[in-house]
């Protein structure tokens, strides 16, 4: 969504330029002193300020304070390993880089009275918003990593432990547990690849939806599927992150499970069969076997 969403600013701030300067000054000394005032008065809690700055940048339309909220995002995810923090960081810094961008050519600078930064400070500050907004977005993938590598280490520990509480009646076959936890693991890796492909296609249903709107009069449609948007980029990253460690923890438990029931002789032996499914409407795993 980022085309649409740079298209949208870029022509809120040069169609409607009187409301833009009443608001938001004219050079970058108005700017500057507009953001001194605003980062004066900020809360003390962070997701507080992050909604301050974004509400700020958007009003003025200066690209400063949506880096300055992308920042902050980004730090407060990082200390509170929050995922969804840290992908509005990286939309936040992705705005600021798109009007960096965008008033770092000369021929747009110089046609506008529109001047929150020099036209120097917009180029170097595009570069910094982009380096932000990777690091949000991987950011918020290591931490989906390690969420669903502690549920997956959970469910083995609980299965583990069921094993091992009381013994059965019929005493469980070498690699049973391990087996049995590497198919819950698969199970939930199954669900990330659902998750992966309901996000894509939700995300290129808004992109199509996005492309065909006539701006600025349907621009409040446009700021709808910018979120829903971002919604669907979420469920993509989510899914993804999930169904790589389901699928890699579980295809790990399953291996030594198989390699422990071998080792116990050919009347324990188990065999598994694992197969796989993706299209536009999501993706799956079928797995089958005699444990």
């Amino acid at each position: 969504m980022r085309t649409t969403r740079q298209l949208a600013i870029v022509l809120a701030l040069v169609m409607t330029p009187s409301a833009a300067l009443a608001k938001g000054g004219h050079s970058p000394e108005d700017a500057a002193a507009q953001r001194e005032q605003i980062e004066a008065g900020l809360a003390q809690d962070p997701r507080a300020a992050v909604a301050a700055l974004r509400d700020a940048g958007e009003e003025l339309g200066d690209p400063e304070l949506f880096l300055l909220a992308a920042t902050r995002a980004r730090d407060e995810a990082r200390s509170s390993r929050d995922p969804e923090l840290a992908l509005e960081a990286e939309s936040l810094a992705l705005v600021a880089q798109d009007i960096g961008s965008y008033l770092s050519d000369d021929d747009n600078y110089s046609a506008t009275d529109w001047r929150p930064v020099t036209r120097d400070r917009a180029a170097d500050l595009a570069g910094e918003a982009g380096s932000l907004a990777t690091q949000a977005h991987e950011l918020a993938e290591e931490i989906e990593a390690e969420r669903a590598a502690a549920a997956a280490a959970a469910e083995r520990a609980r299965l583990e432990s069921l094993a091992n509480a009381d013994k059965p009646k019929r005493e469980l076959k070498p690699g049973t547990g391990l087996i049995a936890g590497g198919s819950v693991a698969l199970a939930v890796g199954a669900s990330g690849i659902g998750l992966l492909g309901a996000g894509i296609a939700m995300g290129q249903a808004n992109q199509r939806e996005a492309e065909s709107l006539s701006l600025p009069a349907e621009l409040a449609r446009l700021e709808e599927l910018d979120r829903k948007g971002a919604t669907a980029n979420t469920l993509a990253y989510v899914g993804g992150a999930v169904a790589a460690v389901g699928v890699g923890v579980g295809v790990a438990l399953i291996v030594v499970g198989v390699k422990k029931r071998k080792a116990a002789g050919p009347q324990e032996q188990a065999h598994v069969h694992m197969s796989g499914w993706f299209d536009h409407n999501g993706g799956g795993l079928a797995l089958q076997g005699r444990f």
